[in-house]
C-alpha cells in the first residue's frame, strides 16, 4: 500500500519513542506533522487531542477523513494541560464527521494515524511502568521495598506481560492490517494496564503533577479518536 507519508515505519518509531522518552506532546506533534501537517486532526464527534504548536498553526480540521474549515467561533478549548514534554490542549470544534462522507477519502491518512495513536499510547504507558518501577523500588516498607510486595510484584509483571503482547502484535503491522476493532481493543488493553499502574502509586497517581495526569490524557485520546460506532 502507497501511503502519503515516505516512511511510515520510520514515523511510527519516532512517534513511539518520544511518547516514551519525552513526552505525550512532542509525539503527538510528530504523527500530526507526519500525517496530517497543517492540519487539525480530529476523531469523528469532532474531538481532538493535540499538542499546542499543532493547534495554534492549524490552517483547517481533519476531520475523521474529511478538511472542513475551520471556524474558531465554533470550537471550544476544553483544557490547556502543561504536561512533561509541553502542553496538550483538549478541544471539541463544533463539528462531527458526515454520516455520507466518501468512506474512502483519506483512508490513507486515517490508517496511518490511527496507527500511530496505538504506538504512542504505547510508548506513554511503558514511560508510566518506568516511574512506576522506580517509585516502588525506593519506597520502603519495613525491611523491603513496596516492589517486592507479592501483589505489587504480580501486578508490575502482569502490566510488562500485557505491553510485550500489544507490542508483539504492532511490531511489523503496517497501515491498514489492523481493523478499527482491533485497534480500539488494544486502546482498550492500554487504557486497563494504565489504571492498574496509577493505583500502585497510591493517592500521589492522582496528583496533577504525576505520571497518572498523562495516562488519564492518554485514555482521553483513545477516547476522542475512536472509530465511530455503527447503529444496530
Amino acid at each position: 500500500m502507497t501511503t502519503l507519508v515516505s516512511d511510515t515505519s520510520a514515523l511510527l518509531e519516532r512517534c513511539h519513542d518520544a511518547a516514551r522518552r519525552e513526552g505525550l506532546a512532542p509525539a503527538l506533534a510528530a504523527l500530526a506533522d507526519g500525517v496530517l501537517p497543517g492540519l487539525l486532526p480530529c476523531g469523528p464527534g469532532g474531538h481532538a487531542v493535540v499538542a499546542a504548536p499543532t493547534h495554534a498553526g492549524a490552517h483547517a480540521l481533519w476531520l475523521d477523513g474529511a478538511r472542513r474549515t475551520l471556524d474558531p467561533a465554533r470550537a471550544t478549548v476544553r483544557a490547556q494541560l502543561d504536561l512533561p514534554g509541553g502542553r496538550v490542549v483538549l478541544l471539541d470544534t463544533g463539528h462531527a464527521a458526515p454520516a455520507d462522507r466518501d468512506a474512502g477519502a483519506g483512508a490513507e491518512q486515517a490508517e496511518v494515524y490511527g496507527l500511530g495513536l496505538v504506538w504512542l499510547r504505547l510508548g506513554l504507558a511503558q514511560a508510566l511502568r518506568a516511574a512506576c518501577f522506580t517509585r516502588l523500588a525506593h519506597r520502603r516498607v519495613g525491611d523491603s521495598t513496596l516492589l517486592q510486595q507479592q501483589l505489587v510484584k504480580g501486578t508490575v509483571a502482569d502490566v510488562l506481560a500485557e505491553h510485550l503482547e500489544i507490542q508483539a502484535v504492532l511490531s511489523g503491522a503496517r497501515p491498514g492490517d489492523l481493523s478499527p476493532g482491533m485497534l480500539d481493543h488494544l486502546h482498550g488493553r492500554i487504557t486497563a494496564a494504565d489504571r492498574e499502574q496509577v493505583r500502585l502509586l497510591g493517592a500521589a497517581g492522582y496528583l496533577t503533577d504525576s505520571p497518572g495526569l498523562t495516562a488519564y490524557v492518554s485514555e482521553l485520546l483513545a477516547e476522542a479518536y475512536a472509530a465511530a460506532k455503527e447503529a444496530p
